[in-house]
């Protein structure tokens, strides 16, 4: 048996034959104990090599060098083509059709891809049509009105990418003059968002220059597309204009792509590695995940579909809520200025809201310690009612004029979101297939409120977010929730509401889909499809009054009202289906390319010079616009 002596066992010292022994080689006694082995070796593995400071190379491992040669330096399919066209078709509305159904080729209203594949012409500039006084004005605007809610950038790089572009010595946007393909980038979309929200009149034909805005940005996609913190800022920055202006891309699969960015850079833990970091760093580090993480659960909420933040762990701080000016490299002053405090309570909202996606419609587990399903909803009920009523009376609280508009936004934001959470809760879900109906009528109650508060918030004045894929997507739900109470709960409504006060309720939901409309186009269809919903569930409640009041069985004036179909009952019966009601974006009707050859993901960066810029340029764009800038 060998004795485990080294550097040779004695039974072949004896044998006068080489030793095979377990450590031998290393010249040392082969371990009693595996474990103790396998920790020191990786004691020794990890110890810093003594010679690491006169080589960099010799400091980095093998799996080091590994992951260098398999991460590509750029985001998407390739370096030339970072977007593919499914993510860039625009995103489709909501309905409780099949794909199939709601597919018409001959309606103008489809969304159109920005991207235009069939051209080859050199970039223009739709930058240089805006005169620098207006380009400061937006540049304010942005800065004071958005930067507070989605705070992907620091400041004074905002600024370095404008004076690059606007205030540059040579007044030029020739690329390699002054401005870089990313500052052409940056500033082309914060024009685009500002502008989309400051106009107060001539809505379509500011919506048109900040498409021109948006495809001089996507000229640029390839060289800012980058894999690291300065490519998921662009990223976002397109996401969130997308929000605005949904015929720009499909949000879900541009969601779905920033999200997988993050986690892929492992912004969504800290730990360690945080320590070696200055303060900016750490900040805009937990800016960018926090925002990755608002715009992907509020798309995928607004789906019903599942999200990829459920599946790990998330480790990371919310960022500073003082303004820019108070973090440095070298630390952060708490007193501050504090101007990003909407941010914070949109990110506690979207946590609450990430919680009931993953618990109601994708069998999460309950979180500890609630002990039933039900003890869970009273929770998330009391949670959102307390976020809600924090966010009110710190708002009552603020002394500071220059937050005053934030505050009122928010308010309304808060009551929105109130609403909305509401109805996602009580609402038909795969968890709770028939809810009782005291739950469905908070969901009619709240429902409402959606719609209402939505409308309010789109006719906001100057400045205020004028958003179009969230109200839609959140109005259409919640009317189809509206109507399905409507259905179900006839004598508690007539016992509560007057028709007048119901057919005052059903207004709110197509005034606000008509609204929505002026901003994007396609929305009406959302209105139409309402509206085919909602006529029968109305004559049969109305014949449901009058026969409640021992009246006649039909009114006359409600004869024509065609009768409820089946198709329409199994639509509304399984509304929180995701196979029933259709609540997912476009993944392109023409996917197949020209050729039937399969899918075609290719995606030119060029755009046709003489479409670009088809807006004429205001004379004067405060005039035009109703800026005030004055």
């Amino acid at each position: 048996m060998c004795d485990g002596r080294s550097p040779s066992c004695s039974k072949c010292l004896e044998a006068e034959t080489p030793c095979v022994a377990s450590g031998a080689s290393k010249e040392r006694t082969a371990p009693r104990s595996i474990v103790q082995y396998l920790e020191n070796e990786l004691d020794e593995t990890r110890a810093p090599h003594p010679d690491a400071a006169c080589d960099a190379s010799i400091g980095k491992t093998l799996a080091d060098q590994v992951m260098d040669y398999m991460i590509p330096p750029f985001l998407g399919l390739t370096s030339a083509v970072p977007l593919a066209r499914c993510a860039v078709a625009g995103t489709r509305l909501p309905s409780t059709r099949t794909p199939a159904e709601t597919v018409d080729p001959n309606d103008e209203r489809r969304a159109q891809p920005v991207l235009d594949s069939s051209s080859n012409n050199q970039p223009v500039s739709g930058l240089s049509a805006i005169p620098t006084t207006v380009a400061d004005f937006l540049l304010e605007n942005y800065m004071t009105r958005i930067v507070a809610q989605y705070p992907i950038f620091y400041s004074a790089d905002i600024m370095a990418h404008f004076n690059s572009v606007f205030h540059n010595k040579h007044s030029s946007l020739r690329l390699g003059v002054s401005a870089t393909s990313r500052d052409i980038y940056v500033i082309s979309l914060i024009m685009a968002i500002s502008l989309t929200t400051a106009a107060r009149t001539q809505q379509v034909r500011a919506n048109s220059i900040a498409t021109s805005l948006l495809k001089e940005a996507m000229q640029h996609m390839p060289s800012v597309c980058t894999n690291d913190i300065a490519g998921l800022q662009a990223l976002l920055l397109l996401l969130e204009y997308t929000t605005m202006d949904p015929t720009a891309a499909n949000i879900w699969l541009l969601s779905g792509f920033a999200t997988q960015a993050c986690i892929d850079q492992g912004l969504h833990q800290e730990g360690f590695v945080s320590q070696s970091m200055d303060s900016i760093t750490k900040d805009i580090r937990r800016r960018v995940f926090w925002c990755t993480y608002e715009l992907e659960i509020a798309t995928s909420a607004a789906l019903l579909r599942p999200t990829a933040f459920f599946n790990i762990s998330i480790d990371v701080p919310f960022p500073a809520q003082v303004e820019d000016n108070s973090i440095s490299s070298s630390g952060i002053d708490l007193d501050g200025h504090v101007t990003k405090f909407a941010s914070w309570r949109i990110w506690q909202f979207r946590q609450i809201e990430a919680e009931i996606l993953s618990v109601l419609f994708h069998n999460g587990q309950i979180p500890s310690p609630h002990l039933s399903l039900g003890w869970w909803m009273d929770a998330i009920e009391a949670k959102i009612n307390g976020w809600n009523r924090e966010v009110h009376q710190s708002a009552s609280l603020n002394t500071d004029p220059r937050n005053a508009f934030q505050w009122e936004e928010m308010c309304l934001y808060a009551d929105i979101a109130r609403d909305y959470i509401i109805v996602t809760l009580f609402r038909p879900s795969p968890q709770i297939e028939e809810p009782p109906r005291e739950n469905l009528m908070k969901a009619f109650t709240a429902g409402i409120g959606v719609a209402d508060g939505y409308w309010r918030q789109s006719n906001l004045g100057f400045g205020n977010s004028k958003y179009v894929f969230h109200p839609c997507y959140h109005t259409f739900s919640a009317a189809i929730v509206f109507l399905r109470a409507l259905q179900r709960c006839k004598d508690t409504i007539s016992a509560m509401y007057t028709l007048d006060e119901i057919e005052n309720f059903i207004a709110c939901f197509s005034r606000l889909f008509t609204t929505i409309a002026e901003r994007w186009p396609a929305a009406s269809r959302c209105l139409e499809e309402f509206e085919r919903l909602m006529v029968p569930v109305k004559r049969e409640y109305i014949d449901h009054t009058i026969q409640a009041a021992r009246n006649v069985s039909q009114s006359s004036s409600y004869g024509q009202i065609p009768a409820f179909g089946e198709t329409d009952e199994m639509a509304l019966c399984s509304a929180w289906q995701l196979d029933s009601i259709d609540l997912e974006p476009l993944l392109v009707s023409e996917l197949l390319d020209h050729e039937g050859s399969g899918l075609s993901f290719a995606v030119t960066t060029h755009w046709n010079a003489e479409s670009d810029l088809s807006f004429s340029v205001p004379i004067d764009w405060n005039a035009e616009f109703n800026f005030g800038m004055d």
